[in-house]
C-alpha cells in the first residue's frame, strides 16, 4: 500500500493520484521542505547566464533550479520526479516545487505546469499541457513530450526563467 502524504489515505501500489484528496502520490522518499537560498544575482536577459558549478545546492542535493531573475536556488533532494507549478487557494493538488513566491501567477505558470524526471543517467522535462508553455533554451516543448536537460540549460515556464544546476557528471 501507498500512503498519501497529504491526507494519509491508503492506495494500492502503482496508483498515481489519491482518490480521497487528488494529490499526486509519492513512490519515493518524501520530499523534504525546500527553501530558496540567496546567491549572486543575474541580469534577466535574453542571453544564457554562465552555468554555476553547483556550490549553492543544499548538502546532499545533486540537482537544483536557479531563478534567473533573482539568483535564488531551489535544491531538489530525495525524489526522482518533481512537478513544477504554483499553488492556489483551495487547490487540492500542490506541485512539488511551488513557484508562487516568484510571482508564478504573473508569469503565467499553471498550477501543475511541468515535470522533471530524474533517471540514473539523464534528466528530462515534460510540459504537462500548461496554458503558457514550457521552453528549454528558447525551444518550445510539445505537451507530454520529454526533452533531456543538461547542467546550465534554461527552463522557461510561462515567462519565468530557471537554470538547471546539476552535480551529476553525466549532465555536464
Amino acid at each position: 500500500m501507498i500512503i498519501c502524504l497529504n491526507c494519509n489515505h491508503k492506495e494500492f501500489v502503482g496508483t498515481l493520484i489519491c482518490s480521497e484528496c487528488g494529490s499526486r502520490l509519492a513512490h519515493d522518499a518524501p520530499l523534504p521542505q525546500t527553501r530558496a537560498s540567496r546567491s549572486s544575482k543575474f541580469i534577466d536577459g535574453a542571453t544564457k547566464p554562465p552555468a554555476p558549478e553547483g556550490p549553492d545546492l543544499t548538502s546532499g542535493s545533486i540537482l537544483g533550479l536557479r531563478i534567473v531573475s533573482t539568483g535564488d536556488v531551489i535544491s531538489l533532494l530525495g525524489r526522482s520526479n518533481y512537478t513544477l507549478g504554483r499553488s492556489g487557494e483551495g487547490q487540492a493538488v500542490i506541485p512539488d516545487v511551488d513557484l508562487i513566491d516568484y510571482d508564478a501567477f504573473k508569469h503565467g505558470i499553471s498550477r501543475i505546469h511541468a515535470e522533471l524526471r530524474l533517471q540514473s543517467d539523464s534528466l528530462h522535462v515534460y510540459d504537462l499541457d500548461s496554458a503558457n508553455g514550457t521552453l528549454v533554451n528558447g525551444r518550445r516543448l510539445d505537451p507530454q513530450q520529454g526533452i533531456p536537460l543538461r547542467h546550465g540549460d534554461i527552463l522557461q515556464l510561462g515567462s519565468l526563467r530557471l537554470q538547471i544546476i546539476s552535480r551529476m557528471r553525466n549532465l555536464r
